[in-house]
């Protein structure tokens, strides 16, 4: 999902117990929905950068004339939007069969509203106001400047499909509505000291909280069929995964093939996490004569999820290649599309839980987002998920210690906005607050010559956009 869950690192757990019925919004102590006029239109004045990694500005003139770089959306709102601006899939029941396909679409549409009109560019929407995450530009992985496309996660062979016999890469862009640009001007609006607890109870990302993020690869339809008519956008990225990380980066069309949602909704909270999370999967054979970002259109429901449903522990892998969506009928808190007509075969998660086709199939949306926290003390995946049995491709098809604590552990239902882990502040489920956090850390460190004592006093870990986090290491060895 949305920072991608590819994890090998151990690291302890310590394990919560979460009560059946959440007695409050996280929100609701210290955020109100505004339903006064004063303050309206006031926005946060920083200037942070727009993208980190692109061609020279004289190329870019030469090669690309008429055409704009990426713009930073950063003027986030300082006052609450009024209850009248909350979306109207609120009311539609997300988690009832009948209607989930209804809810999850409605969120795609109210996502893709202004916006395809407007190539994605946020500050251009006549509809709603959106806003990207700062600090995306910052080190190896940062972003580039056609479209802000940050390096996301690695694709292994056949991840995507059978003919997939190649290694690709993912890069991806994040969108925030008005009532997530709120808490986002909480935490910068002071730009040189982000307030981490605006993601931590009683704070967090309030009820009508909508995010999306398109995820772009460079595989095309050549590996995979249903890249067919794609939707493609220029980028300045790496000529592969591990190749070109500081240097030699290459300008290329990317395609794109997954959008993930996250919604802030306040019935979620009765499952005990207060979100609601979907996926899509591109299908350009559905294109039927559509051009440009009107393509977008071509994203099919993959599911829709509210709770990791910690009561079933079934052992089961789709192993990669796909040939067919296999959906387990005892998960209560996750709904799969079950038309293949339209969406192409998917591994989904472990389990069957929701997952997108450039995630880990022994994962789940909600269970690596819940990890998000500052510092990312937790493993975005725990080891448990790599160690199993193996195919003659060397995928693996069943998990072999699925009973360690850790394990089980990441299969719970977190409330929203609390940390994972005590040492930790919560990011309320938001990889991208966590990235963000982590990399000013590291900016302002260097930048000053100098550490801080309380960074010593958490356990720092150097977390990447594939989710693999490298060895406990020193702060000072990290730069």
């Amino acid at each position: 999902m949305f920072s991608n869950c590819f994890q090998r690192r151990e690291i302890a757990f310590i394990c919560f117990f979460f009560s059946a019925i959440l007695l409050q919004s996280c929100t609701s102590t210290s955020i109100e929905h505004s339903t006064e006029k004063e303050g309206d239109g006031k926005t946060v004045n920083n200037n942070f950068p727009d993208f980190g990694k692109m061609i020279s500005p004289a190329e870019f003139q030469e090669k690309y004339p008429g055409e704009k770089v990426f713009e930073l959306s950063q003027a986030y709102p300082l006052t609450m939007p009024v209850d009248s601006q909350l979306p109207e899939f609120l009311n539609i029941p997300f988690d009832e069969d009948e209607h989930w396909m209804e809810y999850i679409n409605a969120v795609r549409d109210y996502s893709f509203e202004g916006m395809i009109e407007v190539d994605f560019v946020a500050q251009e929407s006549k509809v709603r106001k959106w806003y990207h995450m700062p600090w995306m530009h910052w080190g190896p992985q940062g972003s580039e400047g056609f479209h802000g496309l940050a390096k996301e996660a690695e694709i292994g062979p056949y991840q995507l499909g059978p003919n997939q016999t190649k290694e690709h890469q993912t890069y991806a862009l994040g969108f925030y509505n008005e009532f997530a640009g709120y808490t986002l001007a909480q935490m910068w609006k002071d730009g040189d000291n982000p307030d981490p607890n605006a993601t931590q109870k009683p704070n967090g990302f309030p009820v009508g909280t909508v995010i999306f993020k398109l995820l772009f690869t460079d595989a095309d339809e050549s590996e995979v069929d249903y890249l067919v008519n794609p939707m493609t956008w220029n980028a300045y990225i790496t000529p592969s995964w591990n190749n070109g990380l500081d240097t030699g980066r290459i300008v290329k069309q990317m395609h794109l093939i997954q959008m993930d949602v996250m919604v802030r909704d306040r019935r979620a909270e009765k499952y005990g996490t207060g979100w609601v999370f979907g996926t899509f999967c591109y299908n350009g054979k559905l294109n039927n004569g559509k051009e440009g970002s009107r393509r977008a259109e071509n994203l099919v429901p993959v599911g829709i999820q509210f709770g990791n449903d910690p009561q079933d522990t079934t052992n089961f892998i789709n192993p990669y290649p796909v040939t067919r969506t296999i959906i387990n009928p005892n998960l209560k808190q996750t709904k799969i599309n079950p038309d293949s007509t339209q969406l192409p075969p998917q591994h989904l998660g472990w389990g069957g839980r929701l997952d997108g086709p450039v995630d880990l199939n022994t994962a789940s949306c909600m269970s690596c987002h819940a990890t998000a926290e500052f510092p990312q003390v937790a493993p975005l995946v725990p080891k448990q998920a790599f160690i199993g049995d193996t195919n003659a491709l060397g995928q693996l098809t069943k998990l072999t210690d699925t009973q360690a604590a850790a394990f089980k552990e990441y299969f719970q239902n977190l409330e929203c906005a609390t940390s994972y882990t005590p040492e930790a502040t919560s990011c309320d489920f938001s990889l991208q607050v966590s990235l963000a956090l982590g990399y000013f850390t590291e900016w302002k460190d260097q930048d000053v010559a100098g550490y801080w004592d309380d960074e010593f006093e958490k356990l720092p870990i150097q977390m990447h956009r594939d989710g693999t986090l490298k060895a406990s290491t020193p702060q000072n060895e990290l730069k």
